[in-house]
């Protein structure tokens, strides 16, 4: 197994992903069954990513410290513990409790991460963190496409599944996944005390590609965590109809991020494909008001899937590529703590924007996220035009801590 560590770490991250992506179109439909207004469901929405801006940079730390298993494993088992509870769960309040306790372990996202960069030339960054999107991608597939089907024979269904798969996957974890022989190597080395994520990096490009990767985060998730609502009301779409629109971004992610991505950032560089991907995602967010019909709702969504994309893993590969081999979990920790800050004032805005378009006509519910959303993007956008200079957009090589 030791041979092809990837594909271990891959398998993992693909089937979390499943047990999340059930997840994600059910859940503002399991609160409304809570009487959960808009804004409690965007906070709800949000409270996930709220424990995961806290806990990524801690756990990434950790993982540096002692392994990338252990982590990963307890992790694992507290995610099944949280979708039992939201499965058992008789109140709101409990419902809260239970997404609070599945962020903090859904935060190791950034120690897979770490862990793809620790048996990755930084020259292969770029693909390798693809393929961490592609199994997002393939996870956003099947876990909405099972969800919708369980759904329909039980509503509870898909969080008990998602706990026995959390579970399964930690056994796996346990009895197949290596700890990398690099990390091993250098975990004895130790990491000069009072030391912040822009020394270990060595280059100040890494504070600017953060603000970046949260303003596009908060940006994508104002968007994209008001779907179920707005198909719901727009097109009157059920719940396993619903499940089919995250198939198809699902199905864009992981075609691009799974193959294509790659040959692309060595063609344009991972700057050009991050820049292009946020101002995609700019546009096809603002012109979504003029989605009267399925068809157009569905083309605009194209665009916000490739942009997404091709942003996402190329801003996480030139975080991996910068970051000294003493502080990978670290800095991607950093980095994905940002993208969960992001999807905790997303969602959270998107909630009571919804709430101000509830007078509106159906076929206008929803265009204040929209638009909002896509304004965001484009500052996201602008910010990345900062990176064009810095050292982050022409780094091949990470830098080391200096007197390694």
């Amino acid at each position: 197994m030791k041979k092809s560590p990837l594909a271990t770490i891959l398998l993992v991250v693909f089937v979390d992903l499943i047990g999340f992506g059930m997840i994600i179109p059910i859940l503002p439909l399991y609160a409304k069954s809570f009487q959960a207004a808009e804004w409690q469901i965007g906070l709800l929405l949000g409270c996930y990513s709220f424990m995961q801006f806290l806990a990524s940079p801690v756990l990434g730390y950790i993982s540096d410290r002692i392994g990338r298993k252990p982590v990963l494993l307890v992790s694992l088992i507290g995610s099944a513990i949280g979708y039992a509870v939201m499965a058992s769960a008789a109140s709101l309040t409990m419902l809260f409790i239970a997404r609070i306790i599945a962020g903090i372990c859904g935060a190791s996202v950034g120690t897979a991460a770490a862990y793809i960069a620790d048996i990755t030339p930084p020259e292969n960054r770029s693909r390798r963190m693809g393929l961490i999107g592609a199994a997002f991608g393939v996870g956003f597939v099947l876990g909405p496409a099972i969800g919708g089907i369980l759904s329909q024979f039980w509503t509870k269904g898909p969080f008990w599944f998602g706990a026995g798969l959390a579970f399964l996957n930690a056994i796996a974890v346990l009895l197949i996944l290596p700890e990398p022989e690099k990390h091993v190597k250098r975990s004895e080395a130790t990491i000069p005390a009072g030391t912040d994520v822009v020394d270990q990096t060595g280059r100040g490009g890494i504070p600017i590609l953060v603000v970046t990767y949260f303003v596009a985060i908060a940006g994508f998730a104002i968007v994209t965590m008001i779907y179920p609502q707005v198909l719901d009301r727009r097109f009157s779409l059920t719940p396993a109809q619903i499940s089919l629109v995250f198939v198809f971004l699902g199905l864009v992610g992981a075609f691009i991020q799974g193959g294509a991505i790659g040959r692309m950032a060595r063609r344009f560089g991972d700057y050009k494909l991050a820049a292009a991907g946020l101002l995609l995602m700019a546009i096809s967010m603002v012109i979504m008001p003029f989605a009267q019909n399925m068809p157009l709702f569905l083309l605009f969504t194209f665009g916000l899937a490739v942009g997404n994309s091709l942003a996402q893993p190329t801003l996480m590969a030139m975080a991996s590529r910068l970051a000294a081999s003493t502080a990978q979990g670290r800095v991607i920790g950093t980095v994905q703590s940002a993208g969960s800050l992001g999807r905790v004032v997303g969602p959270s805005a998107g909630g009571f924007m919804l709430g101000w378009d509830r007078p509106r006509p159906d076929l206008a519910y929803g265009n204040t996220p929209f638009v909002i959303g896509g304004i965001v993007m484009g500052v996201a956008f602008l910010i990345s035009l900062m990176l064009r200079r810095s050292p982050v957009s022409v780094a091949e090589t990470p830098v080391e801590v200096a007197g390694k």
